[in-house]
């Protein structure tokens, strides 16, 4: 068994990402972290890989932050640390599908939320048990995805979800059984690979960025993105076959 705590395997043009600190529930260590901002650094850069699947293998997707390390490392130290691994994974520029099964519990739940497309096995169940132990929950991402109501909710309870729970809320998009799961994540995988990458990572910086603007700035953030792209030049051969296609443009 291999001694990485982040497993690679590239199958262009998606790649599979498995956490692989079995015995800790694939806990969220430092190091297991720094291999994972690698990885997805290296995939970022890497031109045949158009989508990624992130997964932590059939018996738990993570167990959120160490807890030894939260406890014995200075905290403002480790929130620095962990405001950096959030910016990196969070903001991932090509599209990312998070395969869940078993708990994605606190930090490993923030964690699945940096998917793009969220799928669950069946017997997945997703928590956020910090309230409980007198610590503030991270809310942002949840909300982001759910709306601030169901954020809140989830944030004052501390009460573990179901993998049919969240999908009824909004927070998976698929529940699957178990042996269907990553299959699954790469069907999802590959849907979103088919289009440009160009085009996509522009709408996932987007979607990444607007929800903190103004209409405005928004909407001539989202036409600068799209400048970008036409400026390639590209683009402009696809749209002018396409017009001819649908007749718009005549030869």
């Amino acid at each position: 068994m291999s001694d990485s705590l982040v497993l690679v395997t590239e199958e262009p043009p998606l790649a599979v990402v498995e956490l692989n600190r079995k015995r800790q529930k694939n806990a969220l260590s430092m190091a297991l972290r720094d291999e994972l901002e690698a990885a997805l650094g290296a995939l970022e850069a890497d031109s045949r890989v158009k989508a990624v699947v992130l997964t932590g293998g059939g018996e738990a997707f993570s167990a959120g932050f160490d807890l030894k390390e939260v406890i014995e490392t200075d905290f403002r130290a480790f929130a620095h640390r962990a405001v950096e691994f959030t910016e990196k994974t969070y903001f991932f520029k090509k599209p990312l599908v998070v395969a869940v099964a078993g708990p994605a519990f606190a930090g490993g739940f923030d964690l699945a939320l940096s998917g793009d497309v969220i799928v669950a096995a069946e017997g997945a169940s997703f928590g956020r048990p910090e309230i409980r132990f007198g610590i503030n929950t991270l809310m942002t991402k949840l909300w982001l995805r759910i709306g601030m109501p169901k954020a809140l909710q989830i944030s004052l309870t501390g009460e573990t979800l179901s993998a049919q729970q969240a999908l009824a809320i909004g927070l998976v998009d698929r529940v699957v059984p178990a042996g269907e799961l990553l299959p699954a994540a790469r069907t999802e995988a590959e849907r979103l690979a088919r289009n440009p990458l160009s085009a996509v990572m522009a709408v996932k910086r987007a979607a990444r960025t607007v929800p903190y603007m103004d209409v405005r700035s928004a909407i001539e953030y989202e036409f600068g993105l799209t400048g970008e792209i036409v400026a390639e030049g590209s683009v402009k051969q696809i749209l002018r076959d396409y017009a001819k296609q649908v007749g718009i443009v005549r030869e």
